[in-house]
This record gives C-alpha cells, structure tokens and sequence, in this order.
C-alpha cells in the first residue's frame, strides 16, 4: 500500500503537536485513492479533546462529525473519497505503536459494522521541529503491516 502525506497535511500535524506539546492528541485520516492501494491524505482531523501524557482516547462523537463533513465535502463519492485510518501522536514515547496501540486497530478492522477493507494507523513525534512517523495498515481479519509513508508537495 502506497501512502501520501502531502506538506500541507504534514504541517497541519505538526503543528498540532507544537500545540499539545507533552499531552498526547489524535484524529482521523481522510483522503483520496488515486490507483488500486495508492492513497493521498487529503484531510486530517484533530481531536479538539487532548489526551494525558501517555494515553489518547478517541472522541466518538467528534470523529462521527468530521467523517459527516469529510463526505458531505466529497459529495458522498466513496469510490474515490474515503476514511483512511487513525493517528495519534507519541510526545515521550517512540513511534512504535503500543500493544493498546494494536489492540485498539485490530478491533476497528474486525468489528462487523467496520465498513472499509483496511485501516491505516500512523503515529507521530515532533521533535526539533521535526516530524517522525511509522504507519502501519490493518485488513479486515486483523493482520497488520508496517508501510511507508511518502512526502509530497
């Protein structure tokens, strides 16, 4: 799987994580498929609600919003326009994800009522004004798979 973050969406997330500086934040991936398992991150939500300084816990209500604008925005086009994961940022920790960290994606992608195929789940860390990341696409059954992650302008 081919995954795209372009600067502005890479810029939105760091500075995000200027903003919440040692408190750990997230949000929802959103974005385009351009071929078959080539994806561009074209919308990046941040929960307004941070988290503590070794946990994030998802705001159900808010992530059910800004999926609702997301799609309303894309005109409901599904085929091209979609959800692609979560994010959350690691501040103190590296970006290797937490065994809660896997728990929590393996039960999105095998609940009956998950719509998508897969799920990609990227984990951030500023750091001198740099952004580091590891992102990793969960399918259907629950398997995992460390991707990469491409800049583009």
């Amino acid at each position: 799987m081919r995954l795209r973050l372009p600067n502005e969406q890479a810029g939105v997330l760091a500075e995000a994580l200027r903003r919440a500086g040692a408190k750990e934040i997230g949000g929802q991936i959103f974005g385009e498929q351009l071929a078959e398992s080539d994806f561009r991150a074209t919308t990046i939500t941040i929960q307004k609600r941070r988290g503590s300084f070794a946990r994030f816990f998802v705001d159900l209500t808010q992530a059910a919003r800004d999926a609702v604008r997301f799609f309303h925005k894309t005109e409901h086009r599904y085929l091209r326009y979609n959800y692609i994961g979560e994010w959350h940022s690691h501040p103190s920790f590296s970006v290797t994800p937490s065994p809660t960290d896997l728990r929590s994606m393996i039960d999105l992608v095998t609940d009956p009522s998950f719509q998508g195929n897969f799920a990609v789940l990227l984990i951030l860390r500023l750091a001198n004004s740099s952004l580091t990341l590891s992102a990793q696409v969960f399918d259907r059954v629950g398997n995992g798979q460390t991707i990469s992650v491409e800049h583009e302008p």
